[in-house]
């Protein structure tokens, strides 16, 4: 009898223990925090290059070209915990022998510059960071087995994240002020790139297709890979735009009515016209001598794709051909293509339209591109696996190397 007893209170011990352990996980982080105020209007210029690998952001100061910060966004651990997801925590082992490590997968800035949004790759979660304190905010858990691309409203209330591997095929919406999920919507098979339109009326969400099925089979509906536009507010589905192959980087040039886009397994840009849903242009870029299919990765042999401010130029990263090309927004035509580090996989522009900074995967480091002397300006060492960048403006003292 006196064991029965025994036995039901380690039970209820055990019971109580683990409720209380998820319980915690669950509620990680200091607190909501609101960070949709008015940009500032001073402040510097900073990318944040999110390192895959090395669980960082390296923050680079844009106009010394310099990083000045980096930021651990694993502070909780790079291994996700039975009680904090007991299917994940199984998961993302098996997901990293086929993708390799991403602590760090996509990032964005708050609209007032204080908070850094975090996509967790195979953490399968996003982090708010405040840029002050470095205190995760709070942490919420995205459907699947990873976190992917994601982008912010304008006016910073929401954060728009694409759940990529068995998740369901949705992007999911989340409150910036305490991660709270708002609902999602439905993607073409596995929604990667995503953006909010400028006046934060649509969503696009572009998809890759199951790129764990055979690529002769994946496609068999027809719409496998498609850009998914819907109502940024209802979520209700407004048109869809199906493509040839998966869909990479795109962007969306609003004067021209036109959507850019890299395509899987080839190193081709389209230009799509949203109106009509017509393609109305194709440039295949160069191949350098010697590049095979041995040297892509993940079906991507481009990937990164910026289109500047005043819409009349893209770059993009040439990550199989270790270059930069710079393309004619309005005829897709090349104009240059310039040698940068080894694997280019993301671009972005300076605010001022004079450089664009590629994050160089395998060579951990970035390169400034000058615009107008199309020619590398530099190279800004980072941390391990390079993956993406986001550019904006942060409050003047906030940041800084720290002892």
């Amino acid at each position: 009898m006196k064991l029965k007893w025994y036995l039901l209170a380690v039970v209820i011990g055990g019971v109580s223990f683990s409720g209380l352990r998820m319980w915690q996980e669950g509620n990680f982080g200091t607190g909501p925090l609101e960070s949709s105020g008015a940009p500032t209007a001073d402040g510097r210029e900073i990318a944040f290059v999110a390192n895959a690998v090395g669980g960082t952001i390296s923050l680079i100061d844009i106009n010394s070209m310099q990083v000045i910060d980096e930021i651990d966004v694993v502070p909780d651990g790079k291994n996700v915990s039975f009680f904090r997801d007991p299917i994940q925590s199984i998961a993302q082992s098996i997901a990293e022998k086929q993708g390799g490590m991403n602590y760090a997968q996509d990032s964005d800035l708050s609209r007032d510059g204080r908070v850094l949004f975090v996509s967790r790759g195979f953490l399968a979660d996003v982090v708010a960071i405040d840029l002050r304190t470095r205190n995760i905010l709070w942490r919420t858990p995205i459907a699947g087995i990873r976190s992917d691309h994601m982008d912010i409203s304008p006016d910073g209330k929401r954060l728009f994240v694409s759940a990529v591997i068995r998740g369901g095929n949705i992007v999911e919406v989340l409150d910036t002020r305490n991660g709270e999920k708002k609902g999602h919507f439905k993607t073409g098979d596995w929604p990667h790139d995503v953006h909010v339109s400028a006046d934060g009326g649509k969503v696009f969400a572009a998809s890759l297709g199951d790129m764990e099925t055979d690529e002769t089979e994946r496609n068999a509906n027809g719409k496998a890979y498609r850009v998914t536009v819907v109502d940024a507010k209802s979520l209700r589905i407004l048109q869809e735009h199906i493509f040839e192959s998966g869909v990479r980087p795109f962007q969306i040039s609003e004067k021209r009515n036109t959507l850019y886009a890299q395509l899987s397994n080839t190193h081709a840009i389209v230009a799509r016209n949203l109106k009509t849903d017509v393609q109305t242009k194709r440039i295949d870029l160069p191949v350098k001598p010697g590049v095979t299919k041995d040297d892509w990765d993940f079906e991507a042999p481009h990937h990164g794709l910026a289109l500047s401010a005043d819409e009349t130029t893209l770059c993009v990263a040439g990550r199989a051909s270790d270059y930069a090309a710079l393309v004619d927004a309005e005829s897709l035509t090349l104009k240059a293509t310039i040698d940068v580090g080894d694997a280019p996989s993301w671009a972005a522009f300076s605010e001022d339209g004079s450089h664009c900074l590629l994050a160089n995967t395998r060579s951990d480091n970035v390169s400034f591109v000058s615009i107008a002397d199309q020619s590398e300006v530099t190279r800004v060492a980072v941390g391990r696996g390079a993956k993406h960048i986001t550019t904006g403006r942060v409050p003047a003292g906030l940041i800084g190397k720290r002892n």
